[in-house]
């Protein structure tokens, strides 16, 4: 029996104005690159510009998809590839902190008697809910 190998490159969006200014995004506020966020992901296509793709699989957020449309254009294996949105990438919903400052969060949990990566509030995801998410990301599609 043959082993089959694979590569899995996984690569986080720019800098936003909202991480710039320290607020939280979630999955409801869908915010462009920064300027800063723009030479990130050309950083990265530089880098990752000999790196062979045989899919691109992203967030429909805007973000992620400004990141990975900049890599696409640098690599050399992606000419023919489409970029595939899956809503099932987007990142953690932080609930009510959305679009505050993350010590909003911090102070949140701080008043529950809770540590920051172990409190949720209303709306969050909680870390089951993460772990289930991860689950279908690896688990075959029909």
């Amino acid at each position: 029996m043959t082993a089959l190998t694979i590569g899995l490159t996984i690569v986080r969006h720019g800098q936003t104005q909202y991480n710039k200014d320290g607020l939280l995004q979630g999955q409801t506020i869908d915010s462009p690159l920064s300027e800063i966020g723009l030479q990130q992901a050309e950083a990265a296509g530089q880098y990752l510009e000999n790196v062979k793709f045989t899919n691109i699989f992203v967030s429909d957020m805007l973000r992620a998809q400004q990141t990975a449309e900049t890599i696409m254009k640098h690599n050399r294996s992606c000419s023919c590839l489409e970029m595939t949105l899956d809503p099932l990438l987007k990142e953690r919903s932080f609930g009510i902190v959305e679009g505050r400052r993350v010590q909003d969060l911090r102070d949140m949990a701080k008043a529950a008697g809770q540590s920051c990566p172990d409190f949720t509030p209303a709306g969050e995801e909680t870390q089951e809910q993460i772990s289930a998410w991860m689950l279908t990301l690896v688990q075959p599609r029909t």
